[in-house]
């Protein structure tokens, strides 16, 4: 028989055990050497991956930002603003008794308009960022620049009295009051 194939339980001799010890470290030494080099490596590419995916992430939202900042809103959401615009303006000249007054409507929706538009620098709403959509909506509820309100306001009420001294009295257009035919 031979010494390695003996039977479990019969111990190899001490030279021989010495000699096994050292041609399994011989063999293993390459191989765990290899094996330590080869961890390493994988450690490196691993780090190099996990860099280059930090970046990559970085990239993706900065990238996602400025989509979010470019992408206008839609033209219901336009809609939505100017109804609000014309909407606010109403509700500040009702205040005043001229919400049914035309021109003094339009007037304040624009210098509300104006004031939403300086805000993002663009030069019409539909240019406004999407993302901002709800502020924008909350920004026109809450203005009120009195000032830009008195001055429509006193417009309203130069035109309504201005309007009222022209309106000629019945008779005094050179038509017959009772009968509606001209004198």
């Amino acid at each position: 028989m031979n010494e390695l194939t003996k039977p479990e339980g019969t111990a190899l001799s001490p030279e021989t055990a010495e000699i096994v010890a050292v041609v399994v470290r011989d063999m293993m030494a390459p191989l765990m050497e290899s094996i330590g080099k080869m961890l390493q490596h994988n450690t490196e590419a691993m780090e190099q991956i996990a860099a280059a995916q930090q970046l990559t992430s970085q990239r993706i939202a900065d990238l996602e930002k400025r989509v979010r900042l470019q992408t206008p809103v839609s033209e219901t959401q336009e809609k939505y603003i100017k109804d609000a615009i014309r909407a606010r303006a109403r509700e500040l000249l009702d205040a005043k008794g001229y919400a049914d007054d035309r021109k003094a409507v339009t007037k304040l929706s624009g210098a509300i308009r104006k004031k939403v538009l300086e805000r993002y620098g663009k030069g019409s709403l539909r240019e406004v960022p999407a993302y901002d959509y709800e502020t924008v909506l909350k920004q026109i509820s809450i203005w009120n620049d009195l000032l830009a309100v008195r001055d429509v306001t006193k417009e309203a009420k130069n035109r309504a009295e201005a309007s009222a001294h022209a309106e000629p009295a019945p008779g005094e257009n050179g038509t017959n009051a009772v009968s509606g035919e001209a004198g």
